[in-house]
């Protein structure tokens, strides 16, 4: 069989997506089927197969793209924000690409994101089955963020219907927890056919890889400290601000613990700043991102996630396969994944006390941990299987190929919003127009003095992650983004032979903001 996988999202990358990517089209060529991955590439100026030299340039698909968004709402009276323009580019911009694969010489095609189911059922062959894997909801991360307080009604109403579309439009729908169908029935989404299949891992090729412990410099007063990792992302959605006040109550009691944190993101400047003020830089180590996960979790004695919504953590699935006991957050599908005082601990979300007791206890009960560590093993190795995650997701496309009958999506995003529009709106009265500023800045690589960076590729993302502006910047190193409304974003550079570098920035006024983006290679 021959299958394509494909996401928005750029690839490879540090998360859940890429690993089940990467897992999944590993375990399909084993069993000898023929697997293309088309993703958005990691600098984000283009997309790509990664198994091929094919590519399409971002910058004329967006191009294109733009006058046929603006014909698509022109009979609409549903006003399309800045925002919500930049975000339809995108799409567009990858569905033009879309446009320029032999999607017909696929049996069946399997998206990753919402974004690309949508944009993909738009544009297949009638008789080419499309599955979607869904990791998550992306409307609710807005709440959870505290960032839907930006948005419009009408914005909010927009989030709603990609969560809807992107879950409704293709053939057979893949979820990996029962939170998550819970989760998603809140926008009134209900796919016929629905299948809930969890993640795996390779669990004897996990096991291999883990040497029984690594020497890793450590700072603290003890010769063997107890080590506490938290493999996540660091954004705000997953919580590590709160394991670091847990931190700060358990170093009082205990000196002979080290917290890792890793991973990289947009918080690490802010939890940086959190450590210093709390005084626990001798406890807690920000390790980065790593090509070395087994291996760190192999040395570690707990594992922690304090997430604030979370769907199948592959952090989880990693710590137990590597028979550590995990104390996180009872939030989404964690709470299908531990069993609470068997192989780990829950804890409240946003709660740094109960966090901190949780540990504390584990610290200083090593008969606990290590029965909560054997029981944890035990657990990921009757659960967390690769091969029946794959087993399964074939018999999902087979089921598809198979139904003659498949179903064909007819609504339209732009009608369904137009009529979301007339239902919330009295259009007699004017509708409010939102506010924008510019985003500019400077890039400059770390020289004495600071030089400015010419043609660097500088990328304005929203809190979804999705790429709403692109810019190259000019021979001074300045870039500049127009009408950029109200809210926080990412800004990611990157440069050759510079290095990459994202920070965060914050829209809250209709000033221009200016920032200085430093990159950390040599010139």
């Amino acid at each position: 069989m021959k299958i394509l996988i494909a996401t928005y999202w750029h690839l490879p990358h540090v998360g859940g997506v890429s690993t089940y990517v990467t897992i999944l089209a590993k375990c399909l060529e084993q069993s000898g089927h023929e697997v293309d991955i088309l993703a958005q590439h990691p600098d984000m100026t283009h997309y790509y197969f990664l198994n091929n030299s094919l590519t399409f340039k971002k910058s004329s698909l967006i191009r294109q793209a733009e006058p046929i968004v603006l014909s698509h709402y022109e009979e609409s009276p549903a006003m399309l924000t800045p925002w919500m323009f930049r975000r339809e580019c995108e799409k567009y911009a990858f569905q033009l690409a879309c446009l320029q694969t032999r999607l017909d010489h696929y049996d069946v095609i399997h998206t990753q994101d919402i974004y690309s189911t949508l944009v993909l059922s738009r544009v297949k062959p009638a008789n080419i089955p499309l599955v979607a894997t869904i990791h998550g909801c992306l409307a609710t991360e807005w709440v959870e963020n505290n960032e839907a307080r930006y948005l419009s009604m009408i914005e909010r109403e927009y989030l709603a219907l990609e969560e809807y579309f992107g879950c409704m439009s293709p053939d057979s729908l893949i979820l990996p927890s029962r939170w998550l169908v819970d989760r998603l029935s809140s926008f009134h989404i209900s796919h016929a056919n629905t299948h809930i299949i969890p993640y795996g891992i390779d669990q004897h090729a996990f096991q291999r890889s883990q040497p029984a412990r690594l020497k890793i410099n450590v700072t603290s007063r003890e010769p063997q400290p107890i080590i506490i990792a938290c493999p996540a992302r660091l954004v705000a959605i997953k919580g590590q601000t709160y394991l670091l006040e847990a931190m700060a109550l358990l170093v009082r009691k205990r000196k002979g613990v080290v917290c890792w944190l890793i991973g990289d993101g947009l918080m690490k400047e802010d939890l940086e700043k959190q450590i210093h003020q709390l005084g626990i830089h001798e406890h807690v180590k920000l390790l980065g991102k790593r090509s070395d996960v087994p291996e760190l979790l192999a040395s570690a004695d707990i594992v922690v996630l304090p997430s604030l919504q979370d769907n199948l953590p592959f952090s989880i699935i990693e710590a137990q396969s590597a028979g550590k006991p995990v104390v996180a957050s009872r939030v989404g599908g964690i709470a299908e994944m531990i069993e609470d005082g068997n192989n780990g601990f829950f804890v409240s979300p946003r709660n740094a006390q109960e966090l901190y007791e949780k540990l504390l206890l584990l610290v200083e009960d090593g008969a606990l941990r290590e029965r909560l560590s054997n029981a944890a093993k035990a657990f990921a190795h009757k659960v967390w299987n690769d091969q029946v995650m794959t087993e399964r997701t074939f018999q999902v496309y087979q089921e598809a190929i198979g139904n003659q009958k498949a179903m064909e999506w007819k609504e339209d995003f732009v009608n369904r919003l137009t009529v979301r529009f007339w239902e919330l709106f009295d259009t007699e009265r004017e509708l409010p127009v939102p506010s924008v500023t510019a985003v500019k800045g400077n890039v400059v690589v770390q020289t004495d003095p600071l030089r400015g960076v010419p043609g660097a590729h500088v990328h304005l993302i929203d809190m979804s992650g999705v790429v709403l502006c692109s810019a190259q910047t000019n021979h001074n190193g300045h870039f500049w983004f127009p009408d950029v409304q109200p809210g926080n974003y990412a800004l990611v550079c990157s440069a050759a032979n510079l290095g990459s570098r994202t920070v965060k920035t914050a829209v809250s006024a209709e000033e221009p903001i200016s920032v200085e983006i430093v990159l950390p290679g040599k010139p």
